[in-house]
């Protein structure tokens, strides 16, 4: 059965997994680490036995080039592809007939067909969660949430400022109403851009006169164990929001997504300065507030006056991956190893690297699905030309006599890009349960916060009285 016909015949309801399911066990069994075939590329060696490949020259020659997001291993080398190999006959996923060919076993077939219809029904999910429609509902939900909290709290406190802010916080609410209206039913993408931008200007405007304000007439901050939580809650909720909206923006093509997530960033910058501000004002040192401020209304307008210039070109000038988010990390930091890596290893015209990425991604997104370009269905050969390019200006790469080679910048950043690699297998070969150290974080911050709430009031007397 091909994997047009796998497609075909799926249906979400009946292709489920749970951790329970028999299907998550086959699985768990196979695939080490967090026991998902998109982890490493020996589903990929199962996939192109399963096709009909049953040579491991053939088999090599069709692994070189593969392309998927979701991973940090670099390239498919030949080493990789015998390992695959031994490993899949030392499981008995497949099996050398008498003439030397490669064949699944039933077991190997029953596992290719478990991982598609897992890949199949992720990606769906994957897509939900990364849509318009969610990332709207998530912003308000947050909004809301956190401006409750903030009133509350200054009520609870008799704070001012913290009841300004969380007010402020529902304006907040006009951003969504502008996104929806202006950019997803009016198609006015650009004009809804231009507003949001506007409006991180304002918030920049106020944070200098508010900061300028202040330091003429220094008032007396007074630290409490509410605002700090407040400041982490925040801290944390505008990450995650920092995050979806850069990744539906760009994996949508949506303008004011992108910049709505340069509002979220803005966002975290406020509340790490009022945290540090905070900080200082225990030891009665008020101006940092201020200056801090200030430094970030800067940072502000550096950033919005650039994404306005951008937006103001002509249309046929613009380009929208001209606008750099958070979730631009994801996709250089992938294509980045995966061109160096290619370079690396073989002589390459820009022409030839280029053909083998794609051919690469159209590999990955037939047994991948979403995970080949972690759902950003605009990757494409003119993507990677753009970061190509862009590695070249940044002297990770040379060209000579038509040739692509690796500078000294370059070969360091395969060998960091290697490290990543390794550490990440290293990672996912399962020795029983393992305690990592960002568990171990995870617990420590988790059993802070819950101290910190607990002992509040006597930590908010300790504040006053120091």
């Amino acid at each position: 059965m091909s994997f047009e016909e796998l497609k075909a015949n799926y249906t979400r309801k009946k292709h489920g997994v749970s951790h329970r399911s028999e299907e998550y066990k086959l699985m768990a069994k196979y695939y080490p680490g967090r026991h998902e075939p998109h982890d490493n590329f020996l589903y990929a060696f199962l996939c192109l036995v399963y096709e009909g490949e049953d040579k491991m020259d053939r088999i090599k020659k069709r692994m070189r080039p593969l392309f998927i997001a979701a991973t940090n291993q670099v390239l498919v080398t030949e080493e990789d592809v015998e390992e695959y190999f031994l490993i899949a006959k030392k499981e008995q996923l497949i099996r050398v007939n008498p003439n030397g060919c490669i064949e699944l076993t039933d077991e190997g077939k029953r596992l290719v067909e478990v991982s598609y219809s897992h890949n199949l029904y992720t990606s769906h999910y994957m897509r939900i969660l990364f849509s318009e429609k969610t990332v709207m509902i998530a912003t308000a939900i947050i909004l809301i949430f956190l401006s409750i909290m903030k009133i509350f709290t200054g009520l609870q406190l008799g704070s001012q400022a913290m009841l300004t802010e969380g007010f402020e916080n529902l304006t907040d609410l006009i951003k969504i109403g502008i996104i929806v209206v202006l950019s997803l039913m009016l198609k006015k993408d650009k004009l809804a851009s231009i507003i949001i931008i506007g409006m991180m200007l304002f918030t920049g405007f106020s944070l200098v006169w508010s900061g300028i304000e202040s330091l003429l007439n220094p008032v007396p901050i007074i630290p409490t164990v509410q605002a700090y939580i407040i400041g982490i809650v925040s801290i944390v909720l505008n990450v995650g929001l920092l995050f979806l909206k850069s990744m539906v923006g760009r994996i949508s093509g949506n303008l004011s997504l992108l910049s709505d997530s340069k509002d979220a960033s803005l966002n975290i910058r406020i509340s790490v300065g009022v945290l540090i501000g905070l900080t200082f004002a225990i030891f009665h040192i008020y101006f940092v507030d201020s200056l801090i401020g200030i430094i970030i209304a800067i940072l502000v307008f550096i950033d919005g006056i650039t994404i306005i210039r951008e937006l103001l070109v002509k249309e046929a000038d613009f380009d929208i991956t001209s606008i750099k988010v958070f979730a631009d990390n994801i996709y250089n930091t992938r294509l980045t190893a995966y061109i160096i890596g290619s370079i690396r290893r073989e002589n390459l015209t820009l022409e030839q690297l280029l053909s083998n990425f794609k051919k690469g991604l159209s590999a990955g997104r037939l047994y991948y699905e979403g995970f080949a370009d972690f759902f950003y269905a605009d990757l494409d050969i003119d993507t990677a030309n753009k970061h190509l390019n862009r590695l070249i200006e940044g002297k990770y790469i040379e060209e000579r006599m038509g040739t692509l080679f690796l500078t000294q910048k370059g070969l360091k950043a395969f060998y960091k890009a290697k490290e990543k690699e390794f550490r990440q297998r290293a990672q996912n070969i399962a020795q029983g349960p393992s305690i990592t150290p960002k568990v171990i974080s995870c617990v420590v911050f988790i059993i802070c916060f819950i101290l910190l709430i607990v002992f509040a009031p006597q930590i908010n007397q300790w504040l006053s009285s120091v």
